[in-house]
């Protein structure tokens, strides 16, 4: 999953925000590459649970469709990119990103509160059942959780260590096996409700 070194981008799209608790999603990017933007490239994509549908208009060549199942992306990544080549401003983005051409990479959310970013990212993530990314300061993106199939791994945690109380049995139960909270319940001749 680690892609190799590359330079960093610089985003000039704005801020976007799509909605992944209203699927489907629509969102409309503009391009941030020097060629892209120089022929006024929009990318206007739908986000389905199951696959992305997207047009890439420009006024001058035209509409590019394009159609892609969710399984040819990798995760959702989490990026910070500069606005400027004097990285005086910063913002936080979130991308679908494809697993064998990164043209069809998607940004679903570009902001630059990163608790808005970050819950985004886990949302995304959850919404389309995607594995999480994170991007070091190198560009390579690496996966946010260690993950063995769909179970997630953790270090171990320490044992808590034998309680006395925890074999005894809820307050709430008395001797006789009922609970007493249902002092209502009166049973005559009758044995107790066994566990």
């Amino acid at each position: 999953m680690k892609q190799p070194r590359r330079q960093k981008r610089i985003w000039r799209g704005g801020e976007l925000d799509a909605d992944p608790f209203n699927l489907p999603s629509h969102v409309a990017v503009k391009a941030i590459g020097l060629v892209e933007r120089a022929f006024g490239f929009i990318r206007f994509a739908t986000v389905y649970a199951d696959a992305i549908t997207a047009y890439d208009s420009s006024p001058i060549l035209g509409r590019f469709e394009w159609s892609e199942p969710m399984s040819a992306y990798d995760g959702v990544a989490l990026r910070v990119l500069p606005c400027d080549r004097q990285a005086a401003k910063f913002v936080a983005i979130v991308e679908l990103c494809h697993a064998g051409n990164a043209a069809r990479n998607l940004v679903v959310y570009a902001g630059e509160d990163g608790v808005d970013a970050s819950s985004r990212w886990r949302a995304w993530g959850k919404a389309l059942k995607l594995p999480l990314l994170i991007e070091d300061r190198e560009g390579m993106l690496h996966p946010a959780e260690r993950r063995l199939g769909a179970i997630q791994i953790s270090d171990p945690q320490p044992h808590a260590g034998a309680n006395p109380l925890s074999a005894r049995r809820p307050l709430t139960f008395g001797q006789s096996g009922q609970p007493r909270l249902w002092a209502g319940r009166l049973v005559v001749g009758g044995r107790p409700l066994a566990y």
